[in-house]
């Protein structure tokens, strides 16, 4: 009986790790590429140095790593134990999410000279939003 009960504490364990474990994965890859997407286009328009690239590969990753982790705390359930954004309302989050593009708008601006952080700002990132919703 013992081992009846183990095995089956074991399985629901393990099928229920599965799809937590599947959707990390898509969201890391889905991180990947939209960082890769944002960092060609930098590098298109300004042909930049491989350090330049890395850094600013780097605050890509960071912002849209933030952002996932803000939007998986808004969908967790909401129950007395959670910890998440989900109690929150929709001002607090968006506040949250500005914060996260103003860092990452600061430190841009470290790396891009004046007039390549305005072509980001008005040409660039808008482009990006655009195949996003496509």
């Amino acid at each position: 009986m013992k081992t009846k009960t183990a095995f089956v504490v074991l399985l629901s364990i393990l099928l229920g790790y599965a799809p937590l474990s599947a959707q990390n994965n898509a969201s890391n890859e889905d991180i990947k590429a939209k960082v890769n997407v944002a960092v060609e286009a930098l590098d298109e328009a300004f042909k930049l140095e491989k350090s330049k690239k890395q850094n600013i590969e780097e605050i890509f990753s960071e912002f849209y790593q933030d952002q996932q982790k803000l939007k998986n705390n808004i969908q967790r359930p909401a129950s007395g134990l959670a910890q998440g954004l989900s109690s929150q309302d929709f001002q607090s989050v968006r506040k949250r999410n500005e914060a996260l593009i103003s860092e990452r708008d600061n430190r841009l601006k470290k790396e891009l000279t004046e007039d390549q952080y305005k072509k980001w700002k008005g040409d660039i990132e808008p482009s990006l939003h655009k195949r996003k919703s496509k």
